[in-house]
Order: structure tokens, then sequence, then C-alpha cells
């Protein structure tokens, strides 16, 4: 259970929310699929944020061999750096979906009260409070 609160405490971050323990147990109780599709959706989007960061990192590779190759070497190079550029614009799509349905899971969280906007703790002033 605890690897559970884990998850559902940094998904909820991800929308800048947190989770109300005894009400999202309500919520699965009531609404099982509301909280698995916020799972779902949520590592949806952890995956497709990963998938995005990999493929920009594996774009400046090949630019940098790119830059570097001469003859048949440049015009690999060149049909790489056109695959992952198409791949990391498909990765884009996917991300912005995966995003919609998250916040789409989050919604209904908050709606049902499982959900909540995190409040930061305010920083007491320097030499104490006030």
């Amino acid at each position: 259970m605890k690897d559970v609160v884990v998850v559902l405490r940094h998904l909820a971050r991800l929308d800048g929310a947190a989770p109300d323990m005894e009400q999202i147990c309500v919520t699965t109780a009531l609404n099982t699929a509301a909280v698995r599709d916020f799972i779902t959706a949520g590592c949806a989007l952890v995956a497709a944020n990963v998938q995005e960061r990999l493929l920009v990192e594996a774009t400046q590779v090949l630019w940098n061999v790119y830059d570097g190759a001469s003859g048949p070497e440049l015009v690999t190079a060149g049909e790489r750096v056109r695959a992952v550029g198409l791949a990391l614009t498909q990765a884009q799509e996917e991300r912005e979906r995966a995003l919609v349905r998250f916040r789409e899971a989050c919604s209904l969280l908050r709606h049902d009260g499982a959900l909540f906007d995190a409040v930061s703790k305010p920083v007491a002033p320097p030499g104490g409070v006030r």
C-alpha cells in the first residue's frame, strides 16, 4: 500500500495537486475506474515525457554526428536525423494526448474530492515568525 501512496502523490504533483488519502480510498471503492484512469494516464504522461527527452538528446547527438560527417556518412547521418526528428514529432503529439487524458482524469478526481490543490507552506521571514 505504501508504494501506491507514493505513486499517487507523485502523479498528483504533476498536476500541482495532492491526494486526499481518505477520500481517494472512498473514490476507489465507489469509482475504481476513475482512480485506475488517473494512474494509467499519469504513467503514460511520465513515459511520454521520458521518451520525448530521450529523443531530444538523440537528436542533439545526431546533429553533432551530422556536422562532422562527410561523404556516405553524411547521407546516413542525415537520414537518421530525419527519422529521429519524425519520431520526436510523434512523441510530442503523444505527450500532448497523454497530458489531455491526465488532466481529464485529475479533473474527475478533483470533482470527487480525492485530489485537491497543493498549498505550499508559507516561508517564515528571516529571524522567525513575526
